[in-house]
């Protein structure tokens, strides 16, 4: 491993997985406090809307919890919720 690598992987490891932003303390999981506060509740409410409403959509969640697509599309991301489309 070269220097520019082990500079990239020491930097990558130190910048939130959602904004980007420089991370103080490495403990949170690779967010940033605001974000880590941001995400978990979002991921709260969400799972806890699937567990009573499995067929929801993106939609169903953003007009139900007005959660921001953009933390809806980096849940799915990270593997953390699935949303199904609707049947044919």
């Amino acid at each position: 491993m070269n220097i520019d690598d082990k500079l990239n992987d020491y930097y990558t490891s130190k910048t939130c997985r959602y904004c980007q932003g420089l991370i103080q303390d490495p403990v949170h999981n690779g967010y940033c406090k605001t974000c880590e506060g941001s995400i978990a509740e979002a991921y709260g409410l969400v799972k806890q809307h699937l567990s009573h409403a499995p067929g929801a959509t993106l939609a169903d969640l953003k007009r139900d919890l007005d959660v921001p697509f953009k933390i809806l599309h980096h849940l799915i991301k990270e593997g953390r919720i699935s949303i199904y489309d609707d049947p044919l």
